[in-house]
């Protein structure tokens, strides 16, 4: 990206285009990721719309992964999480929280239907309520921290195509714009749902309870006048 400094993006008063100098600038973040749970800093720069574009155009002095023992496509990211889901109970739990009215799925999702997601993106792969969270990691201590680690530090990386998929108004989104999506993620991840399924589902009860609790606050902050 040339020589591009990074912004403090703590600054109340925007800056000018980095690149061209010129005035309304937008802040664009850019992900690039190390080893699985290595700590993650997006690169944040000020740039006005022409010179996004310019950015984002595909060049050939693009650095790839130096191991691809360490990066997995995005694809594969997505189908190891949805494996873990499966193969963990998790997805089960998280089907009969939609049942009970308590599910974290927006329902204006484009992409959610009856049977489900039909086309899923990095940050709603990788996010996890902290019930469930909390679930997993109290039958496996490891696989609860690698799975806090993708939460925190590798799902935002596509947290503004979530809110696009989701219909949220463009008042409400978040200021800073993706400068491209990655092109590899950390890899392979080591999540073994299968030997936490029986732990897991016979934590389910309880994590639908902590749900609906939560729930329940939830409405009586929207409507404080209500029993």
């Amino acid at each position: 990206m040339g020589a591009i400094e990074r912004i403090n993006v703590a600054e109340k008063s925007l800056p000018p285009c980095q690149n061209c100098g010129t005035g309304n600038a937008l802040l664009y973040e850019s992900y690039s990721f190390g080893a699985v749970l290595a700590d993650v800093e997006p690169e944040q720069f000020w740039l006005c719309v022409k010179c996004a574009r310019t950015e984002r155009k595909p060049t050939s002095d693009i650095q790839l992964p130096s191991s691809s023992n360490e990066q997995i496509s995005r694809t594969e990211f997505i189908a190891a999480l949805d494996r873990f889901w499966a193969a963990s109970g998790a997805a089960e739990i998280c089907g009969q929280c939609h049942q009970q009215g308590t599910g974290c799925c927006p329902p204006m999702c484009r992409y959610l239907s009856q049977d489900g997601c039909q086309k899923k993106n990095i940050f709603c792969t990788s996010f996890v309520c902290s019930a469930l969270l909390n679930a997993i990691s109290e039958c496996d201590a490891d696989l609860g921290r690698l799975l806090r680690w993708v939460k925190k530090d590798v799902a935002p990386a596509e947290f503004r195509l979530y809110e696009m998929v989701t219909r949220v108004p463009t008042i409400d989104r978040e200021p800073v714009r993706p400068l491209r999506l990655p092109e590899h993620y950390p890899g392979p991840l080591q999540l073994d749902g299968k030997r936490i399924r029986e732990k897991l589902l016979a934590l389910a009860d309880e994590v639908l309870l902590i749900r609906r609790q939560w729930s329940q606050e939830e409405q009586q902050q929207i409507n404080p006048g209500k029993p």
